[in-house]
């Protein structure tokens, strides 16, 4: 069982991947000239980004409570499910806080993806109007 399924947070783990591996295919797609969005709806879709960045800070902080879970007594019991509570929200790499501000800064590098694309059409537009200036004189 690994650390991840440990903590409950496998599928979130693997989705925190899947975004990674659309960031990358974007930026591939952009730096082999492949990709170039126009500036309005690139800066469409980083906003999404950046909303969902936002949603996801409050999550942050709810799961920040789950570590301070209190009522389940002194007796072992009551003691080691309040751990698993802490170690739910805090295990390094896997916990759901660490998940959350993972997926975060994956939401930023697509962000910044999507500004690359739309940095290209502006230099292939820019390229193909001198193009147009030089044939016409």
């Amino acid at each position: 069982m690994t650390s991840a399924d440990r903590a409950g947070f496998a599928g979130v783990a693997e989705g925190v991947k899947a975004v990674a591996a659309q960031t990358q295919w974007i930026n591939q797609q952009v730096s082999s000239g492949q990709l170039a969005l126009k500036p309005e709806s690139a800066e469409a879709a980083a906003k999404v980004c950046e909303n969902e960045i936002r949603e996801l800070q409050q999550l942050v902080r709810r799961a920040d409570l789950i570590t301070r879970v209190s009522g389940l007594g002194n007796y072992p019991n009551g003691q080691q499910l309040a751990q698993r509570f802490v170690d739910k929200a805090t295990l390094k790499g896997v916990g759901a806080v660490d998940l959350i501000r993972q997926m975060q800064d994956e939401l930023r590098k697509m962000a910044d993806a999507y500004r690359a694309a739309a940095k290209d059409y502006r230099a292939i537009d820019e390229q193909h109007a001198q193009d147009i200036q030089r044939g016409l004189k």
